[in-house]
């Protein structure tokens, strides 16, 4: 009788296990390919980018280099041009928003949070536009910008964040987070 419970009771453990496995089994292999399309998409690219002196029409005007020299009190303005894929339309569809972030720093520490991302109103003015272009090209493209003043002169650098304030990668660069850099350096008030 010890060996028939015996028998019984590995035929039960192995009877659980063979239940258990290929359930586990499928749920880690959807959750591998579910974190490698997460992974090989992402929700948005920076396409191009430039530090300026404004913002007109949507584009960039009078770009600054790799230094800006401005006078105390004067705006530098980051401009980009925001490339979207399938999953950053999807998040639009659903919430009718999608938040990107300007995170303005210097060597100090970060000084500026600013959401440069796509409004509620700004999407409904460009979803079907956004929509149209995406089944055309595969993507969709909008412009975009933040503003700051009060510098102290120096390097600053600006990381671009998701809506889940994440690193955002330069298209083309592969996993690289962006961060443009402008070395700030004030001018006399004399014209």
């Amino acid at each position: 009788m010890k060996k028939s419970k015996g028998v019984i009771a590995s035929e039960t453990k192995q009877s659980r296990f063979m239940k258990t496995f290929p359930w586990s089994s499928f749920v880690l292999t959807a959750l591998l390919i579910i974190s490698t399309y997460a992974n090989a998409q992402p929700l948005f690219e920076v396409e191009r980018e430039s530090f300026c002196k404004g913002v007109q029409d949507r584009e960039p005007m009078d770009l600054f280099s790799n230094v800006a020299e401005i006078r105390k009190g004067e705006e530098v303005f980051l401009w980009m041009e925001i490339k979207g894929g399938e999953r950053a339309l999807t998040m639009l569809e659903a919430k009718g928003q999608m938040s990107i972030y300007h995170a303005w720093a210097s060597e100090k520490g970060v000084t500026d949070i600013i959401d440069i991302g796509i409004t509620k109103e700004r999407w409904i003015e460009l979803s079907n536009a956004m929509k149209n272009q995406f089944r055309e090209q595969g993507f969709f493209t909008w412009r975009t910008y933040s503003a700051k003043r009060n510098f102290k002169e120096g390097r600053w650098y600006v990381s671009v964040l998701d809506a889940n304030k994440k690193p955002v990668r330069k298209s083309g660069s592969g996993t690289e987070a962006f961060r443009p850099e402008i070395v700030i350096k004030f001018v006399s008030n004399v014209p």
